[in-house]
């Protein structure tokens, strides 16, 4: 607990808020939930430039606009729930990320660094960066503690690292406690134990959130993630999905059922994925798609990037889609953090094996098929 009351303490200095203040504000606002959102922007912009207002929600994409007027962005809705949402705009590329929640928020600053615009009203913003501003001190006296014993960021053995690893779970387990039904909890762990895989971690992390905190979206995916493991071991039917092909076709996984199936995540950034093509262009032309159906997904978030990887590396097997990539549904549900990630499945979805690469790919792949 000592290692967040001082992190915590030192990001408050000075600050017209206190933790007691916020943690108040926090419960009432649980209390006494808003219908709606207001949220403003007093900046200086060209006169009809448009923002956009868009965040991700139950595997689908919302996105609103609105036009600059008279010196203000207004934008007026509902949301399900405190969500991250993407503040952007038609004058020039840059992004604002931040937790919108039903209340009256207001942004203010520079247009040039849109990025870097204040919030206000938000008590799921204010207490997430309360975190990640812990997060970040813990982070600098890491690279200080690296600079001085000359270690690896990846050495995870060296005693900088195990220094900083014990700070950030502590800062993680103090804030989580605090604020166990807030959306701003269930994100850091995301931070700390889903997009730096670790399940086990993950799996206890998520014990510490109330049963309030279990419902929410972010909370679920956490259990999406850290179930997986057992949820897709051999012998179990995999979960089902429908994604669109390079002509923007559907397809459900459970339509190749009375086929094996080859199923590949990969993406157009990864090395070793596009490594393996070579092989399985291989495979595809000795099997053909009669015996084994291959089934590639992309988890490019960039289209363009994704179609010009199937050309380049010459993929004539079904290619579908998910441009929610790492950071969608599908990933959560099957646990990919990292790529690539394969699976072997029966005739009835069945798993048959995980993660095979190279010749013991083949192998499994001729024993399957007695040839």
């Amino acid at each position: 607990m000592f290692v967040y009351r001082k992190y915590l303490k030192h990001i408050l200095a000075g600050s017209a808020c206190t933790t007691a203040a916020l943690l108040m504000g926090f419960v009432e606002s649980a209390q006494r939930p808003a219908a709606s959102y207001v949220i403003t922007a007093n900046i200086k912009a060209q006169e009809g430039t448009r923002f956009f207002l868009s965040y991700l929600y139950g595997g689908k994409a919302f996105k609103d606009s609105t036009i600059y007027q008279n010196g203000q962005v207004v934008f007026r809705g509902q949301l399900p729930e405190p969500l991250i949402c993407t503040l952007s705009n038609s004058q020039n590329q840059q992004l604002r990320i931040f937790i919108a929640e039903n209340t009256q928020l207001s942004f203010s600053g520079s247009m040039n660094q849109l990025f870097d615009l204040k919030l206000k009203g938000g008590i799921q913003d204010s207490l997430y960066r309360i975190y990640n501003a812990g997060y970040g001190q813990i982070s600098q006296e890491f690279r200080k503690d690296l600079e001085k014993s000359g270690a690896g960021r990846k050495d995870h053995a060296s005693p900088a690292y195990l220094r900083y690893r014990e700070r950030v779970d502590s800062l993680l387990n103090s804030f989580v406690h605090t604020y166990a039904s807030s959306t701003a909890a269930a994100l850091a762990i995301i931070d700390s134990y889903v997009t730096n895989p670790d399940r086990k971690a993950a799996a206890k992390a998520y014990t510490w959130l109330s049963n309030k905190g279990k419902q929410g979206f972010y909370a679920k995916r956490i259990q999406q993630f850290s179930s997986a493991d057992v949820r897709l071991s051999v012998g179990n039917t995999v979960p089902d999905f429908n994604l669109p092909d390079l002509q923007g076709k559907k397809h459900h996984l459970s339509d190749f059922r009375g086929k094996y199936v080859f199923l590949d995540f990969w993406a157009s950034w990864c090395p070793p994925c596009r490594a393996e093509h070579p092989m399985l262009r291989a495979l595809h032309k000795k099997y053909g798609d009669d015996q084994i159906q291959f089934l590639s997904v992309s988890m490019d978030s960039s289209d363009p990037a994704w179609r010009k990887a199937v050309a380049d590396d010459q993929l004539t097997w079904l290619q579908l889609g998910d441009p929610q990539a790492l950071s969608g549904p599908l990933a959560d549900i099957y646990g990919i953090k990292s790529l690539p990630a394969s699976f072997l499945l029966d005739k009835n979805g069945k798993i048959i094996a995980s993660h095979l690469r190279g010749e013991a790919l083949a192998e499994k792949i001729r024993t399957l098929l007695g040839s």
